[in-house]
């Protein structure tokens, strides 16, 4: 999973910034979601191993894009606060997901939170679709 996220950061990179952050991160919560149903079905290591790396690939730039889009719908003086937003609430929605696919490990088991995952995902994959269909700051201004 490492080495997919690493490489997929130093390969597509600039894609957010070049084709858009909601169409990358579209992309690659889709890949994200696919590595994790992987996993969750798996009947062995192989299986398990693929879908994680799939599951690193895609995640490398599901932050990246939607962090464009957020700096982007952002007014020009506030880009800096919607940055430090938007990193404050990464952190609490892991500190948060954490503890909770913990709790759902212990009561139905360790697959289910490979499941749950992938519903999250999922959900990230609806926002960017409504990114995706809702003009930014950056190009409202662009058409005046």
């Amino acid at each position: 999973m490492s080495i997919a996220f690493a490489a997929g950061r130093v390969v597509f990179g600039h894609l957010p910034d070049r084709i858009g952050g909601a169409r990358v991160a579209l992309v690659c919560v889709l890949i994200e979601a696919a590595g994790q149903v992987l996993i969750w079905l798996a009947p062995g290591s192989t299986l398990a191993l693929f879908g994680a790396a799939l599951t690193g690939l895609g995640y490398s730039l599901v932050y990246p894009g939607f962090g464009v889009e957020a700096v982007r719908r952002a007014p020009p003086e506030s880009r800096g606060l919607a940055t430090g937003a938007y990193t404050a609430f990464l952190d609490l929605a892991l500190g948060l997901a954490s503890p909770a696919l913990g709790l759902v490990a212990s009561g139905v088991g360790l697959g289910a939170v490979f499941l749950v995952s992938t519903l999250v995902v999922l959900c990230a994959a609806v926002i960017a679709v409504r990114l995706l269909n809702v003009p930014s700051i950056a190009s409202d201004t662009a058409a005046m």
